[in-house]
C-alpha cells in the first residue's frame, strides 16, 4: 500500500482523489486499490485560495490529517501528488520530495514555462525518481479503448479533439481547461509535433499542429455552447466520431499512477509532458501573432 501526500488543496482534484483512492462517498467502481492519501497540506493559492477552506473541510471528513508544512510529510509518504491548480507552482513545490527521492505526480498543468518543465523533468533524472503528469482526458475509457482496438481503422492518419477552453489568469492561453484537449490530442497522434497555428475567437479557439511525418491533429476549444469533450480520428481505413465521458477518467488516471508507482516506469513520458508544454507556448504565440505558423522549437 503506498502511502500518498497532497500538496494544495486548491483544485477539486484534492477531494476527488482522495475519495477514489481512500474509498469514501463513491460508488465502488470508483475506488482504485494500492494507495492511500495519508495526509495533506496547503501552502496557499495564486488563482483561488477562496477554494482552500472548503477543501480542507471535505478532506479532514474523510480522515485525512492536514500537516503545517509539506516537509511534515517527509517521513510519512511515499509519493506525493502535486495538485496546485496553477502550473507556475508545481516547480517549487516538487522540488523538495524529488530531492528526497519521493516519486511525484504532478497535476495538469504540468508548468506554464519550458524552463519549469525542463528543469522539473532534469531534476527527477538526476535523483532518479519517477516524475508522471497528466490530464486524466489520457485515461478516459474512450481513448484507452480505441488505442486498444484501432487495428480495424489502419494507422492513424490524423485527429481532431474538442473540449472547454475556457481561460484564467495564472494559467495562460490552453493551459487552463483546454489543456485536456491537448494532452487527448497528443496522447492520439503519438509525439513529433513540429510546429502550430492557431485561430482564435473569443468563443473558440482551433490549433492546428504539423507532425514530423506530415500527419495534422487539431485541437477545438470552446468557450460558448457546448463544451463536450470528444475526437475524431481519421484512420486509413475508417472515420471514428467519438464523445469522451469523464466518468472514470480520475480513477483510471490515478490507477496508471499506482501501477506507474509499481512498475518504476511512468504511464506517461515526462518528455511527453514538456512536448504539451511546447505546444500550448507556440499556440499561445501563433495567436499573438495573428496566427502565423510557430515552430515548437522556437519556445
Amino acid at each position: 500500500m503506498w502511502r500518498l501526500g497532497i500538496v494544495d488543496l486548491d483544485s477539486s482534484h484534492c477531494v476527488e482523489f482522495s475519495r477514489r483512492l481512500n474509498h469514501v462517498g463513491l460508488d465502488r467502481d470508483q475506488y482504485v486499490e494500492g494507495a492511500r492519501v495519508v495526509a495533506a497540506c496547503s501552502t496557499g493559492s495564486v488563482m483561488s485560495p477562496e477554494r482552500i477552506a472548503g477543501h480542507r473541510a471535505e478532506l479532514e471528513a474523510i480522515g485525512i490529517p492536514i500537516v503545517a508544512q509539506p516537509q511534515d510529510m517527509l517521513g510519512q509518504i511515499d509519493a506525493v501528488l502535486i495538485l496546485s491548480i496553477c502550473g507556475t507552482a508545481h516547480l517549487e513545490r516538487v522540488r523538495p520530495f524529488l530531492a528526497a527521492g519521493i516519486p511525484a505526480f504532478v497535476d495538469k498543468p504540468f508548468a506554464c514555462a519550458l524552463s519549469d518543465a525542463i528543469e522539473m523533468v532534469q531534476f527527477a533524472e538526476q535523483h532518479r525518481v519517477l516524475l508522471m503528469s497528466s490530464s486524466g482526458m489520457r485515461f478516459a475509457d474512450e481513448t484507452l479503448r480505441f488505442q486498444q482496438q484501432s487495428t480495424p481503422f489502419g494507422n492513424l492518419l490524423g485527429a481532431v479533439t474538442f473540449g472547454p477552453a475556457k481561460r484564467a489568469d495564472g494559467n495562460p492561453g490552453l493551459f487552463h481547461y483546454g489543456i485536456h484537449s491537448v494532452e487527448l490530442l497528443l496522447q492520439l497522434m503519438g509525439s513529433g509535433c513540429e510546429s502550430v497555428r492557431t485561430t482564435f475567437t473569443d468563443g473558440a479557439e482551433v490549433v492546428t499542429g504539423q507532425w514530423a511525418d506530415g500527419r495534422l491533429g487539431t485541437v477545438r476549444g470552446n468557450r460558448v455552447g457546448s463544451t463536450a469533450y470528444g475526437y475524431v480520428a481519421f484512420g486509413e481505413r475508417g472515420v471514428l466520431p467519438q464523445l469522451v465521458s469523464t466518468r472514470y477518467s480520475y480513477r483510471n488516471l490515478l490507477q496508471a499512477f499506482v501501477q506507474s508507482l509499481n512498475s518504476g516506469q511512468p504511464a506517461v513520458p515526462p518528455s511527453s509532458s514538456v512536448e504539451v508544454v511546447r505546444f500550448i507556448l507556440a499556440a499561445l504565440r501563433s495567436e499573438q501573432s495573428a496566427g502565423r505558423s510557430v515552430r515548437l522549437d522556437e519556445v
